[in-house]
Order: C-alpha cells, then structure tokens, then sequence
C-alpha cells in the first residue's frame, strides 16, 4: 500500500489535495507493480433507494455519436470529431438513487487505455450546488467511493475529475481516464458509484450533496486504432543497458515498454509515507529520465517525457512501462515519428 502514497509525492498539490487523492488510491487492492500517476484524481458521492438501467452503444440506433459527448474532452477540430466518431462509442446506461442519475455518456479507448465520460444531475432539473469551486476547470467534488471493474489482469494509473461542459445546463461531467499494463479486451464494465460531495475550505472539509448508491454496466467497447512501431532496440539509460520491447500509439494515447538489465531495490525508507531520497532517485534512474517525444510531419514536437506508468523489478532485472493518454486526440497521419531516448521510430500512418 506504501506504493500508493510515494507515487502520490510525486504530483504537485496542496498537502490537503495529496491526502484526500491518496485515501482514494489506498481504498483499492495493493499491487506488487510500483505505479507513477500523473494526473489529479478527484471524486463524489450519494445512499437511498437504487434504480439500475443497463445500456448498450447502439441498441436504439438513436444515439448521439460520440463526439457529442467527447469533443470538449479530446479536442473538436474537424479530423479529431472524424477520428472519435470512428473509434469511439455512446453508451447511454444511467442509474438513479437519491433523486440524482449518473449517465454512462460514451467510451474511447484502444489496446492499453480508455476514457469514460459520465454526466451527473438532479432529477428536479436544480443544479448539484451553487458557486461550485474549481481549479483550472477542475470542479470539488468527489465520490465517497467508486470503481470500474473490467474482469482483466493487470495493474492500471491514470486519473479522474468532474468538469462542467455547458454551465446552462444542470449537469456535470465525471471522467475516468485510465492505462492498463496488459492488453485490454472487450466485454463488459460493470461500475459502481457511492456518495457525492463537495469539497470546501480548500479542501479541507466535505459536504454531502447527494446520498446514494449508483450501479452501471454497459459493454466496454470501441474500435482498438494501435499502431505497434519496430521495437527491440538496445539503449543506454543513466549508464544502465536497456531494451526496448514494445511501443504501442494510437490517436488516444502511446505505451513504452522497456527492460532494464539492472533490478532496482526499493529501501521503503521513507517517514510518515513519504517516498525515501533513495527510492526517488531510483525511480528518476529508472524511469522519469527516458525522454519521449512525437514529433509532427510540420516539425512541431509534443514532450511527453512526464507521463505515468510501473515499474517492477524482477529477476536481475526493471520490467517499466510508460505512457499514457493524450490532452487531445492525434491524427496519427500528422505524426512523423515517435522517439525514446536516442531511438526515433518513424511512424506510417495508414
């Protein structure tokens, strides 16, 4: 469990923000893989009386496409709606409890990460709350409790936070956005919601919005767009041999596999949770260092070198992954090519 909390040193929030992400994390199942999360998770919550309704992309034929719901998310020009149109989904599943319904709005993901959009409102057409505070769009709320269970292996970082899309309306937006570390497959995601509250006081204190329990499953399914680049390649990172096993991109997200031929030592030294000196060296050693970046067919270059991932030593050896999902969606035929280190990878967009 310790694991959680030296990742969450590592992100730039008040101490107030840290802890109340942190008890998130520590609600879930420890994992042997050490993971590096890089964005601010956030949650809400509601208890009475539960109405289950279960949806399915397409059953209607009378859905809204998915970039309705998507584009504000990941981006609205005209090539980026084309592109979340072809490998997203609408889902359209709600649940009602305590006089609010959470709705399951659409799904986009590809061979390693998704992205969930929900929107939350009042039945009686009142907003959650007035003056609601935000930090950088990023509204305070958070669940008591929730999670998404997909039935796969594997461990997972990512984020998640509440936004409001269109202030004319009462709704709000909640979005999940994870990265698995083994391949996902479709089925279904079954998703569970408790408690909705407000945070006040610099979030310092929680006020109750909505009581409930709030239960969704819908198919968890989408077009996989992954383009795998030539791997294998041996590099030196810090002084250290490494290889390069697998670089996985998709106009959602990229995934960096790679080996390190030296097995780090965590020493857990650290005082009152916080990560040691020495694990975050290594972890810098490790992994923090490995530049990535894309560069764009107009010579313009996205730095993704802070992204989120694991790291797990095993066996003499550091198996890592790196990665994660994009600010917005990228037209793979306006990448030229992909660089780890001092590997570049062209990129040949069909």
């Amino acid at each position: 469990m310790s694991s959680y909390r030296d990742s969450m040193d590592q992100l730039h929030f008040t101490p107030e923000q840290k802890q109340a992400m942190t008890d998130r994390l520590l609600s879930g199942t420890a994992r042997s893989r050490r993971r590096f999360p890089v964005r601010r998770l956030a949650v809400v919550a509601a208890a009475a009386a539960l109405v289950f309704t279960v949806g399915a992309a397409g059953a209607t034929g009378a859905l809204r496409p998915a970039s309705d719901f998507l584009s504000d998310l990941l981006g609205g020009a005209p090539a980026q709606t084309e592109i979340i149109d072809r490998i997203g989904r609408p889902i359209d599943a709600s649940a009602t409890s305590g006089g609010v319904t959470i709705t399951a709005d659409a799904i986009i993901g590809d061979r390693y990460s998704y992205a969930i959009l929900y929107s939350i409102r009042r039945d009686d057409g009142q907003p959650l709350a007035q003056d609601i505070s935000s930090t950088e769009g990023r509204l305070a709320l958070t669940f008591d409790d929730w999670g998404t269970q997909l039935g796969q292996p594997g461990g997972s970082h990512g984020a998640s936070w509440f936004f409001d899309a269109d202030p004319t309306d009462n709704a709000i937006q909640f979005v999940e956005m994870m990265t698995q570390d083994q391949p996902l497959g479709q089925g279904t995601a079954r998703v569970k919601f408790q408690d909705l509250f407000l945070y006040t006081d610099n979030y310092t204190q929680r006020q109750l919005l909505a009581a409930g329990t709030w239960k969704l499953k819908f198919d968890f399914a989408f077009e996989d767009a992954s383009l795998s680049l030539p791997a294998g390649q041996s590099f030196q990172l810090n002084g250290m041999d490494a290889t390069l096993d697998r670089v996985t991109i998709s106009p959602l997200s990229i995934q960096v596999d790679y080996t390190v031929h030296q097995q780090l030592q965590w020493d857990h030294a650290g005082q009152d949770g916080q990560q040691s000196a020495h694990d975050r060296e290594e972890s810098y050693r490790y992994f923090e260092s490995l530049p990535i970046t894309i560069t764009r067919t107009d010579g313009t270059v996205l730095d993704l070198s802070n992204s989120g991932g694991g790291i797990s030593p095993r066996a003499g050896e550091t198996v890592c992954q790196k990665g994660g999902i994009f600010d917005e969606i990228l037209d793979l035929s306006t990448v030229e090519s992909v660089t780890v280190g001092d590997i570049v990878l062209p990129v040949h967009a069909g």
